[in-house]
């Protein structure tokens, strides 16, 4: 029997120590959550960022080519 004052858990309600843990938990996975989405954006930005790089360096190519046939019309 509880001593007067203590609170009382109920036989069915978890542990202290549970809650505690949950919570814990809880954290963790809004913490993980958190990261995919920054993850996700930053694969977004990687993607654009690439696909630009891309069309510079086809850009780059196609000038470069357009040169040497210069060149190669002045030998």
């Amino acid at each position: 029997m509880a001593k007067p004052g203590t609170p009382t858990v109920p036989e069915d309600s978890p542990s202290p120590e549970l809650v505690e843990q949950f919570r814990e938990f809880e954290t963790r996975v809004d913490r993980a959550v958190r990261l995919i989405a920054q993850l996700k954006q930053d694969k977004q930005r990687l993607e654009v960022r690439l696909e630009e790089e891309t069309q510079a360096r086809a850009e780059a190519v196609r000038r470069i080519d357009a040169l040497i046939d210069k060149i190669d019309g002045l030998l």
